[in-house]
């Protein structure tokens, strides 16, 4: 502290003799010194740039690919063995790791197709097994429709043999008795019409071949003018719907006297 206080004091006292004698003041003095450190310090700059440069380019071939360090190596005027065997190290190194990442995406490519058929597969097979799901629940529908319907029409045959029975027996003698018959008449017809509506078919009786499968043969009687197996007369309606036999028809079936005797004969 007091050198400092010293230095200062004689400083003063320069300065104030440097005016007194009209010399120049100090401050002029020390630009010399100021140009000086200027250059000092631009040489440092350069230096330290200078330094710096080959680290910047060493750091620069660093983030360089294998294959771009090759070529630099081999496009430089002297070719630096060491330099041209890390480079071509470099560049193996590069080749297995591209060859390890092809094989590793050739393995998940494979995995993606198997996975891919698999749900193709397993995608046919659902859509084909909801479409026979789709089929089979319609002809159950179908059928289930079919057989309420049946027993629906079942249960209204009885009536259908009474209006068959009364068509038959009534006789109209009188004006009022031809009224209600007509009008017992219209009420069966009808009934007729909604039967049709529903699908419902008469089974062919009289005058057609013999059917066990639509007709209930109750009685035969012989018969000339008639081929052997054919329908004569009709003793109750049978009805079928769709095909489907509901109820079989009650009906006389002709035959041939010869018809028997010619194949005792044989």
């Amino acid at each position: 502290m007091q050198l400092v206080a010293r230095q200062s004091v004689g400083s003063v006292r320069r300065c104030t003799q440097a005016r007194a004698a009209g010399a120049k003041p100090v401050v002029a003095q020390r630009a010399p010194v100021q140009r000086k450190l200027v250059v000092l310090r631009a040489t440092e700059e350069a230096a330290a740039d200078a330094a710096a440069e080959p680290a910047a380019e060493q750091q620069a071939e660093a983030t360089l690919s294998p294959l771009e360090q090759a070529k630099l190596a081999l496009e430089s005027e002297t070719v630096d063995k060491n330099v041209l065997t890390a480079a071509l190290a470099g560049l193996e190194a590069e080749m297995g790791r591209l060859q390890s990442a092809a094989s590793a995406a050739e393995s998940r490519a494979s995995a993606l197709e198997a996975s891919v058929a698999s749900a193709k597969d397993q995608f046919i097979r659902l859509t084909a097994d909801f479409d026979n799901f789709r089929r089979r629940t319609r002809e159950e529908s179908a059928q289930i429709t079919d057989n309420v319907r049946s027993d629906v029409i079942k249960e209204l045959l009885p009536l259908v043999d009474n209006f068959e029975l009364a068509r038959t027996q009534v006789k109209a003698e009188t004006e009022s008795e031809q009224k209600i018959n007509n009008s017992y008449q219209s009420l069966y017809k009808q009934m007729v019409d909604l039967m049709r509506s529903l699908g419902v078919e008469a089974v062919p009786t009289t005058g057609s071949p013999f059917d066990p499968n639509f007709h209930d043969a109750i009685m035969r009687e012989p018969s000339s003018s008639h081929p052997d197996g054919t329908v004569l007369q009709e003793f109750r309606k049978g009805f079928q719907l769709g095909g489907k036999l509901i109820r079989p028809a009650m009906v006389k079936v002709s035959f041939t006297e010869d018809g028997p005797a010619n194949s005792s004969e044989e």
